[in-house]
């Protein structure tokens, strides 16, 4: 599109017929206006709306064709653009015919009469508006112009914001699970360590002291306290290393390792703990019954800590084709503030380190988290694929979606 300056708008002067065209050159040209004459509406319509500021056009040139030609050509015009045209109308007393003359050139838009005889000055002033009104246009079209940059620009750098965003959470998500991994594994070689290092040096002091013991006969009474004291020290050493990583989670799976930690949690908090689990449950991919042990602990740590229940359940549930495991943690206690909640389910903050860990666990193999809390208590739904393919976080299916195969 040509971007006329606004100096250099001319008007258009279509009179086909007698001296019109002549006389309404040099009465412009006079007044510093600068025009064009063309001798048919055909040309007319070549120079609008892009190449002219306006047009004065004779009545007697607009038939209905070459109206409508013209209209369609403005019917084009671009959103900003409202081309104006002076019709130089016969004189004399309006007729119904005048009057229906005027109503057919209504397609045209932008449309001034002006009678004819008329004044010099009169028709000098109605293409002075009507360039004034023009150029008024050509600036809402450069604002508009400028905007559009504007907004191409803040679209281009929002794309490529959103696009670091995505590269930069991908990459946090990756740690995050590598920290997780690294976690377990630290788990597993201080367990190990506690059960064939410390615990054996345990042993070894017990079995010196049992020795003393026999040796001294009555007279080793006091070495009672040590051995007791050594005792507890064996006891504590191998629950601590059974709960940073319990044996039986390698050896027979997640059913025993969750039997015998709940059964240990109870006793330990004092809180009524039950658990149900699918029959003949079996094996399931390594990296899901860790997540799914993880998840269990932290949040019956959570209920051990804040939730003020004397009772919590777990269940373990398989999808019919058992391919996905949900697990449910519920308790009775006094439920997790609202604001809170909302706050995690928009965010992920403000809830500590526990349920983000159980978030971060379930996204690195393609699962999900539902929580629903009020006063009554806290529900803890957790949905994971077992077939052994984790999926991307940013491509998981919502929790309705993969808790609705329960259904079918």
């Amino acid at each position: 599109m040509n971007k006329p300056a606004q100096s250099d708008l001319d008007i258009v002067i279509l009179a086909p017929f007698g001296k019109d065209a002549m006389l309404i050159e040099k009465l412009f040209r006079q007044s510093a206006l600068l025009t064009r004459v063309v001798a048919a509406v055909a040309d007319l319509i070549d120079t609008v709306p892009n190449n002219a500021g306006a047009a004065v056009v004779a009545e007697e040139a607009l038939d209905d064709q070459s109206i409508n030609k013209l209209a369609r050509k403005l019917e084009t015009q671009p959103a900003w653009s409202d081309f104006p045209i002076i019709v130089l109308t016969s004189g004399g007393i309006s007729t119904s015919a005048t009057e229906i003359a005027a109503r057919e050139r209504a397609p045209l838009g932008n449309v001034s009469l002006l009678e004819r005889p008329l004044r010099a000055a009169t028709l000098v002033s109605a293409a002075r508006s009507a360039l004034a009104a023009r150029r008024r246009q050509y600036e809402l079209r450069d604002h508009l112009n400028r905007r559009e940059i504007a907004e191409q620009a803040l679209r281009h750098s929002r794309d490529t914001l959103e696009s670091i965003v995505q590269d930069r959470t991908a990459a946090l998500r990756q740690l995050s699970a590598q920290l997780l991994r690294v976690q377990d594994e630290e788990r597993r070689r201080i367990a190990r360590e506690l059960h064939d290092g410390l615990g054996q040096y345990l042993a070894a002091a017990k079995i010196t002291l049992d020795t003393l013991m026999i040796t001294h006969g009555e007279d080793a009474s006091y070495l009672n306290d040590v051995e007791d004291l050594i005792d507890r020290s064996i006891s504590e050493t191998r629950t601590l290393s059974h709960l940073l990583h319990p044996p039986l989670l390698d050896a027979t799976g997640f059913s025993s390792a969750a039997r015998w930690y709940v059964e240990g949690f109870g006793k330990r908090s004092g809180i009524e703990a039950t658990l149900s689990l699918p029959e003949k449950l079996g094996r399931m991919p390594t990296s899901v019954e860790t997540a799914l042990f993880r998840i269990m602990q932290e949040a019956l740590t959570n209920v051990h800590r804040h939730a003020r229940s004397r009772k919590v359940e777990i269940a373990l549930e398989l999808d019919r084709r058992r391919t996905l495991a949900t697990l449910t943690i519920r308790d009775f206690g006094k439920g997790i503030p609202k604001e809170t909640l909302e706050n995690f389910k928009r965010s992920g903050t403000h809830v500590g380190v526990g349920l983000a860990g159980i978030r971060e666990r379930l996204k690195e193999l393609g699962g999900m988290m539902d929580i629903h809390s009020d006063k009554k208590g806290t529900m803890l739904k957790c949905a994971i694929p077992i077939d052994g393919r984790a999926k991307s976080a940013f491509a998981a299916p919502s929790f309705s979606q993969i808790y609705s195969s329960f259904a079918t």
